[in-house]
């Protein structure tokens, strides 16, 4: 073995050979570092990109017009926009909330449709619609899946149909306006006549007090001809309401002594449960009252048919949570079948007697009042007919 400088030749060797094989293994260890870091700056990006578009997405859900929701396979709400919570409740409706708290209506609407997709002869679907939290809005909800999963989340779509149901009378509106102008001349002639002759006859010393009230009805009902002539003409215009701030329980008195004596009617068949608070609203009075006087007519002309000794009867209050004023009008009647429910509001729509306007005006004079007329069907028979304000809370600070 050969010495030099006191240290063996082979551990120089070695050390060279080692420091070779190293400098080898971190030349080729460069580019896969360098790799490493780009990967690890992708995934960065990427991160970002992702938290961007959630955030993005978000965005966008919560400033759609549109309202939606998606429930999970719990039956879960896991996004909601603004819109939407508006509708189903804000108090109950929020992410992480169970749909059937916020709605049990939509849930059983979820439950069918999703039923409905396995076998739909044996789950039919039914009347996708619902009444918002406001108790003034009817939605329809719409369902698509979240993917091929099966469960698999789904996004729920809210439509109000009171907007599409606007759009689509504004035509039929339009139509029924020509033709009010047309005839309202050739009506308000014979009316204006008649009542004429009604205050002529009254008059008259020979009269008995039979013939004077009968003359008295004779001249109230002409005045109440010429008034709906005129609100169809200002109806068909869109001319706005003459809005007054109304006590609803004084008003309704008045109107139910009316309404019984212009009708012949014992003051017990047309009931009125008012409300232990003072209920105030903001409307046309003259609007107010063929509104409430078409749902009263409409009622005893079908309760009669079914049960004669049933009274109608009238009803105002508040609604819950929102305190929304509301006038209702019951009756024991027949009730409306399932197909025709959502046409009764539709012009010149009749299942029986009648023009087939009454229903039809009372809900665009309701509209023209920033109010909402809604059927429900009665529970234990018979039908409801609720007319429900505007908030109180948008014209109190005017």
């Amino acid at each position: 073995m050969n010495i030099e400088d006191g240290a063996p030749t082979t551990d120089y060797t070695t050390a060279g050979v080692i420091g070779a094989v190293l400098f080898l293994i971190a030349l080729s260890a460069w580019p896969i570092a360098n790799r490493l870091r780009e990967s690890e700056a992708l995934v960065r990006r990427q991160e970002l990109d992702l938290a961007n578009l959630a955030h993005l997405s978000q965005y966008i859900v919560q400033h759609l017009r549109e309202s939606i929701l998606v429930v999970d396979t719990q039956d879960r709400v896991r996004l909601i926009n603004e819109s939407a919570a508006q509708i189903l409740g804000d108090s109950s409706a929020f992410p992480g909330a169970l749909l059937g708290e916020a709605s049990p209506r939509l849930l059983y609407l979820l439950e069918t449709w999703r039923q409905n997709q396995g076998n739909p002869a044996e789950f039919p679907f039914p009347d996708p619609t619902f009444v918002g939290a406001d108790g003034a809005r009817v939605i329809r909800a719409h369902f698509a899946p979240l993917g091929e999963a099966s469960p698999a989340p789904v996004i729920v779509f809210l439509e109000d149909t009171s907007l599409l149901a606007e759009k689509v009378q504004q035509s039929k509106l339009a139509a029924l306006g020509r033709l009010s102008a047309s005839i309202a001349h050739e009506i308000r002639n014979p009316v204006g006549a008649m009542s004429h002759a009604a205050q002529l006859l009254a008059e008259s010393p020979s009269l008995t007090d039979g013939e004077r009230r009968l003359t008295e009805i004779m001249r109230t009902n002409g005045e109440r001809v010429s008034a709906i002539i005129n609100n169809v003409l200002s109806l068909s215009k869109r001319e706005e309401a003459r809005a007054e701030s109304l006590p609803l329980q004084a008003w309704t008195e008045e109107f139910q002594e009316e309404f019984c004596e212009t009708m012949q009617l014992d003051p017990d068949r047309l009931l009125l449960l008012g409300s232990a608070d003072p209920v105030e609203v903001r409307v046309d009075p003259s609007q107010l009252h063929q509104i409430v006087w078409n749902l009263c007519e409409n009622a005893f002309r079908h309760a009669m048919q079914h049960d004669n000794a049933a009274p109608v009867e009238i009803q105002l209050g508040r609604m819950i949570p929102t305190a929304r004023p509301y006038l209702q009008v019951m009756d024991r009647g027949p009730g409306v079948s399932p197909e025709h429910a959502e046409r009764i509001f539709e012009p010149f729509f009749s299942s029986g007697r009648g023009t087939g306007l009454g229903l039809f005006l009372a809900r665009e004079l309701a509209q023209s009042n920033g109010a909402t007329l809604l059927y429900e069907p009665r529970q234990g028979g018979g039908s409801i007919f609720r007319l429900v304000f505007s908030d109180p809370r948008r014209w109190e600070t005017r």
